[in-house]
Order: C-alpha cells, then structure tokens, then sequence
C-alpha cells in the first residue's frame, strides 16, 4: 500500500475508533505514538545512535547490526552449559567474523576446554550468526598457567565454601587458599556416556567422594552429592530430576540441574559444581576442585 493511501486509511480507522468508543484500540495507537514520536525526534535532531532512536529502527530492520550484542545474546544460549560444568564464559572481542572468548574457571585449563568450544560455543555461534567465521579462545589474563599450577581464576571457585567453614585444624584462611591454588581439576573416569541414562540422577564415587551425574538434553553434569540446604549436607541420591529442576528429598529445595543453583525463590547455597567431561566415549570427574 502507498503511503499516502495508508495515511488515509488510518486517518478513517482513527474516526471510526473513536465513534465506537474501543478504548483497547485508541490504548494502542497511543502506546505507538510514545515510541515513534520520540525516536523520530531524536532521529531528526540528528542523533539516530541514540538508543531510543536505535530501539525504533531495529523494529524495521533499519539500525545496523551492533555484532558484538548478537554474539552476547548467542553466547548467552550457551553460558548456562559452561556454568553448569564449573565455568565461565567472557565475549572479549569481535572482529571481521572472529569471536575471541575467555574461558575460567574449571575450564581454563581443563582437558576438556578444547572439545567444549568445538562443541558448543563454535555449534550455537554458526547456529545463530551468518556472520561468524571462527572463534578464539585467549588465555587467562595474567598469562596461561604452568604444568604444576593451577589456573589462576581456579581459587576463585573455592572463596565462598572457605569463608563459610572458616579455618580448619588450625590454619588461616589464607593458608587454605594458598592451598586450594596448588589444585588442578583431576579428571577421574566414572564410566561410560552410553550407559548414563537420560534424566537419571546417579550417585558414583569419585576418589573416596560422592558425585551426582546425570544427562540433561545429551550433556552431562556432576555435583557434589550434597544439598547444602541448612548445613545438612545430607546426600541427594533419593533426589528427583524434574525437567531441569533437581528436587531435594529432605528439603524439597530445587536447584537448576545445569548450573545447580536455587531455583524455588527461597534464598541458600547452590549445589557444588563439578567439572566434567566425555573423553573418547568415557565420563570423567574431576571431584578435587570443590
């Protein structure tokens, strides 16, 4: 339709409205001329990057693509599988088609990095960005850790648990963390991929340690087989895995079954997450991180 034969239909439909009285559709002309007049004010005024005028024009396909927020919002899709596993996941750059990441946590470091990128972040990139051609992963700020260190965001995992136990047999806090940086994830094999069913809780051992495994949408994810819930710390083994909600038997507190947090709105520690991965076909926990 012409403009102008718009205008003049809606200029009709207006009249014809405000005849009838239909409050619902007069509401909603109104709420368009809030966000079109000024958008379109700023726009004449000369300021189109301002982020009114930017909002009105992105509904018309008329700003210009900002890649680095498109890469945010598809690695968003992905961050809840890396938290899941222990990790974090940071957007550092965008440039030509190239996503560079920074991965800490248990990833950094983790022999498992490697197959998560390809698997992943690289997957759900393609899926949503034409655009995209490779991604990068750059080491942890500081530099990559040497063979008998840990990585240098890994302690970060450990500060909550320690300031809530406080010092131990007689050591400070400081000693602790002193030595929880001396830890690097050891990956220990539970079993085979296969052989985990999905949407089944599993209790194994791991080192003389209790570990919940199970397999959520074809991934895997392990937790200390602790609910923290009060200080119980009483195991989950008899835990329900609801969709994607684990559902305690003592307390009936729910977590997220990928990154193990609180999920009933009742304020309490997450579950521990552990770094896992499929090594050739093989599960493998790495239980001496938390």
């Amino acid at each position: 339709m012409e403009f102008d034969a718009a205008v003049a239909q809606l200029a009709t439909l207006v009249e014809t409205l405000e005849r009838e009285g239909d409050d619902r559709a007069l509401l909603l002309l109104g709420l368009m001329d809030d966000i079109h007049r000024p958008a379109l004010e700023l726009i004449v005024e000369g300021q189109p990057d301002h982020p009114v005028a930017l909002a009105l024009l992105s509904m018309y396909g008329l700003a210009p693509i900002d890649e680095r927020i498109e890469a945010e919002e598809a690695l968003d899709e992905i961050r809840p599988y890396i938290e899941g596993h222990g990790g974090e996941l940071e957007l550092v750059d965008v440039q030509d088609g190239v996503i560079s990441v920074r991965m800490s946590g248990a990833c950094n470091g983790c022999a498992a990095s490697a197959m998560t990128l390809r698997r992943g972040i690289e997957g759900k990139l393609r899926e949503r960005l034409d655009w995209f051609k490779e991604v990068v992963a750059l080491e942890p700020e500081g530099g990559a850790a040497e063979p008998h260190e840990a990585p240098a965001s890994l302690p970060l995992l450990h500060i909550e648990p320690l300031s809530q136990q406080g010092a131990t047999n007689g050591a400070t806090t400081t000693e602790l963390l002193q030595i929880e940086k001396l830890r690097r994830p050891v990956f220990v094999e539970v079993g085979t991929f296969d052989d985990l069913a999905e949407g089944t809780l599993k209790a194994v051992d791991v080192d003389g340690r209790s570990v919940l495994i199970h397999k959520l949408d074809g991934e895997p994810y392990a937790f200390v087989n602790v609910c923290p819930n009060a200080g119980a710390r009483l195991p989950l083994d008899g835990a329900k895995l609801s969709g994607s909600v684990i559902v305690c038997p003592w307390h009936n507190c729910a977590y997220d079954a990928r990154s193990g947090k609180r999920v009933d709105d009742e304020p309490g520690p997450a579950l521990a997450v552990l770094p896992i991965a499929v090594i050739d076909g093989t599960l493998q926990v790495a239980a001496n991180v938390a």
